[in-house]
């Protein structure tokens, strides 16, 4: 511990030397560069002053000598008599006075008649075309132009007798002893380069050879003829690019060495890098020495730290300072004690539940695996999974602060219906676990049934009075499963079972966990079968008694899985509502079914559409400002939507579900009870209900041809609901009989196989398209 802390120490003052001492070289070094730069930059400016003057000089040296040739009478007449021995003896004279490489006779159309130098001439014409075009114009030209590979300095003069009879001229090579003289005046590397389309570049240079073909290969990718910086070999040249020849074809690089421009500051360096060395060198020693002062009461501290992880709050921190190190160490002291008090706060969390103090998941689950491990086969033990129902509606709505108060009061009621020895623990949400020991099947049905009578007891929340339910799903030990995971899962499978029976309590049943595991896959699947285009709507005609025509619609949604075919409505809306997935299959029905009345309106249909709402659509607060902005999007009148709302999803929460029906009602829509007679609803609470109509259930209008009791519910629910200003309607009418009935008692609506089995949008389309054109002929007909 001593070494390391040490070490970080050293290391800590060590960087911190360094930080400082780098940015230091880093910032000298730079500078010097940057100095060095400046004067290579000095040195190419004043180089391509110097080369610009040689050049100017080279040029009127050409000019007045290829001038006196011009001007001479004898040439003249040498050139008008074609007497081109006089004419190649004349050249030869003039470029040998002023060491001229080459001197050349052209006639009026640029192309070479005399020369000194065997110049390269294609079909005649001159070698620098360019050079000549400009002739034409000026009485004198002069510039740089490559003849072959090779560049020149050339001056072109008119012959005149008196009329323009030809051009002379004559020109200096710019090749490795021209650039060498040059680099003799300037101490710049320098070079000439020919630009050839077939063989690329050809360069004259002070360079050694390979580094002329690294020069080649830089200048070949460098676009700019601004100063730059190249590598060529080990070294790096500022380079300055001229261009010189006509149309860029030739031009010179002037290079500094950058090595020679920071030779002058190698001595700096050095003494630099040496003063920062020796610097280093004695904070090392530095660092060693106070890492070594403050390494024994660190230890001491850390000696400390490790008893108090070993669990050990007893021993005292002995560090006797008045600095740092001494606060420090009373600040482990009180820390010491401070864990003590946390550490079992902390155990006592990590296994029980904050919110009920109930034994979590963790502490029931290591407790049954303790009691499996030391039982056999002739031992008893029963699990509980119990689940509150209707409980995210009552977080939903109600808020949660009164939800925990819920799940509060609904442990401490079961911890009060069991034995001291049983063990109830909160699982999480609203999901409790009871473990019975020594319990068959008799006693752990008792044991349920005495916390279903606990725990359904009115609870009394400030002004809220609340009317709890719970289902409970029962595993035994060793019958159902010999592991606590299965005993735990199986419960679970069985509480689920107690759930979609509507049944407080269920035994676990031997082959469940098959289906169980659909289930959950059908469960997971549902909440994608909307966006993967798995849904479709069915509707179902609802006929009109007093007209005999189709006035209305029952939307159905239909589930074709991928892989299980069409399942049942009856199976996935159980199953919908339970994961809370119905809202999002609600809301796809109500965009399709409006989206649907809309294209019928187009087409003349002036039909309404009926929707099932459940109980957890009910509770969704937005649901008005959903279907108002679905209607308002497609422009569909709110009466031509009807929401059907079965008896028994009002009465699981009737104050809720009638404030929603009315912010429904004032919408605009219509509504209807659906299931009306199964509900076991009151009449007190039907006629504070706003709904517009009333559906009479299937499983009286299905038997009322056959059982009188039956026919005599159906005509008091038709006579009531007119009594109170509802329409009714009949569902399940499958036989001619019962729906002449029907019209004997004067009910408003049919619906049933009788009349039309649900049917595809394209179905029903024709059906109505048919009726209306029967209707259009009747009353053409009459």
């Amino acid at each position: 511990m001593a070494h390391s802390y040490r070490t970080r120490v050293i290391v800590l003052l060590l960087l911190l030397v360094a930080t400082i001492q780098f940015p230091v070289f880093l910032s000298v070094y730079f500078a010097t560069r940057g100095n060095a730069l400046e004067q290579a930059d000095e040195r190419l400016d004043v180089g391509a002053r110097v080369f610009n003057r040689l050049l100017e000089t080279r040029g009127q040296q050409l000019r007045s000598a290829v001038g006196l040739v011009a001007a001479d009478f004898g040439f003249r007449e040498a050139v008008a008599s074609r007497d081109e021995a006089t004419v190649q003896s004349v050249l030869v004279n003039h470029g040998g006075r002023i060491a001229a490489d080459f001197a050349v006779m052209l006639d009026l159309k640029g192309r070479v008649t005399t020369s000194t130098l065997d110049i390269e001439d294609d079909a005649g014409a001159t070698p620098f075309a360019a050079l000549f075009a400009r002739a034409g114009a000026d009485e004198t030209v002069s510039g740089i132009a490559a003849t072959g590979n090779e560049p020149f300095q050339i001056v072109l003069v008119p012959v005149k007798a008196p009329q323009r009879i030809g051009w002379v001229g004559m020109g200096f090579r710019m090749d490795a002893a021209l650039a060498s003289e040059f680099r003799k005046l300037s101490g710049l590397e320098v070079s000439f380069v020919v630009a050839d389309a077939k063989d690329g570049l050809h360069i004259y240079s002070t360079l050694p050879a390979e580094l002329q073909q690294a020069l080649a290969r830089a200048l070949g990718d460098q676009v700019d003829v601004a100063p730059a910086s190249i590598e060529l070999g080990d070294d790096e040249y500022l380079s300055r690019r001229l261009p010189l020849g006509e149309a860029g074809s030739v031009e010179a690089v002037l290079q500094a060495s950058m090595e020679s421009a920071m030779r002058p500051y190698a001595s700096l360096r050095r003494q630099l890098l040496l003063i920062s060395t020796l610097a280093f060198a004695l904070s090392v020693l530095g660092a060693w020495l106070l890492a070594r002062g403050v390494t024994r009461p660190v230890q001491q501290l850390a000696d400390a730290a490790n008893r108090i992880g070993r669990g050990d709050y007893l021993a005292e921190v002995a560090t006797a300072r008045d600095d740092e190190l001494g606060r420090l160490a009373e600040a482990f002291r009180s820390m010491q004690r401070g864990i003590a008090d946390r550490e079992q706060k902390i155990t006592h969390l990590a296994y029980h539940d904050a919110l009920t103090n109930l034994p979590n998941r963790a502490n029931i689950e290591r407790q049954l695996l303790e009691a499996l491990a030391t039982a056999d086969s002739s031992e008893r033990l029963a699990v509980l999974m119990i689940d509150v129902n209707r409980f995210k509606e009552i977080n939903d709505t109600l808020g949660h602060p009164i939800g925990d108060r819920l799940l509060v009061n609904i442990g401490q009621r079961m911890r009060s219906a069991v034995r001291a020895s049983d063990t109830v623990a909160r699982l999480g949400g609203d999901e409790f676990l009871l473990v019975l020991g020594g319990a068959d099947a008799r006693v752990a049905r008792r044991v349920a049934e005495k916390l279903v009578a606990a725990v359904t007891e009115p609870m009394q929340l400030d002004t809220l009075e609340l009317f709890p339910d719970i289902s409970i799903g029962i595993a035994l030990f060793p019958e159902h499963a010999r592991t606590a995971d299965d005993l735990i899962r199986r419960a679970d499978i069985a509480m689920y079972d107690a759930k979609n029976a509507r049944i407080p309590i269920t035994v676990y049943e031997s082959g469940r966990d098959a289906q169980h595991l659909r289930r959950l896959s059908l469960i997971n699947d549902l909440r994608r079968a909307a966006e993967n285009g798995e849904l479709v709507v069915h509707y179902q005609p609802t006929l009109d008694l007093d007209h005999g025509r189709i006035t209305h619609v029952e939307a159905l949604a239909r589930w074709l899985h991928p892989r299980e075919g069409f399942i049942q409505p009856d199976e996935f809306i159980p199953l919908a509502e339970h994961s809370g997935s119905i809202r999002l299959i609600t809301d796809w029905m109500l965009r399709t079914v409006i989206r649907q009345c809309r294209e019928w309106g187009d087409q003349g249909h002036a039909i309404s559409v009926a929707i099932n709402i459940s109980a957890i659509d009910l509770a969704s607060g937005n649901l008005p400002a959903t279907i108002s902005r679905y209607l308002e999007q497609h422009a569909v009148s709110p009466q031509r939507l009807v929401l059907e709302i079965t008896e028994s999803a009002v009465m699981r929460d009737a104050a809720l579900a009638l404030d929603m029906l009315r912010k429904l009602k004032a919408c605009g829509l219509r509504l209807a009870i659906d299931d009306f007679g199964t509900g076991y609803s009151s009449l007190s609470h039907l006629k504070r209900m706003p709904v517009d109509e009333i559906k009479i259930d299937k499983s009286f209008v299905m038997g009322m041809a056959d059982d009188n009791d039956d026919a005599v519910i159906v005509r008091s629910t038709i006579e009531l609901g007119h009594n109170m200003g509802l329409s009714v309607v009949a569902e399940g009418v499958d036989n001619p009989r019962a729906l002449r009935m029907l019209e004997d008692y004067h009910c408003d609506m049919a619906q049933g196989f009788l009349i039309s089995r649900p049917v595809a949008v394209e179905d029903l389309t024709d059906l109505l398209a048919a009726q209306r054109d029967a209707v259009k002929t009747t009353l053409e007909s009459t």
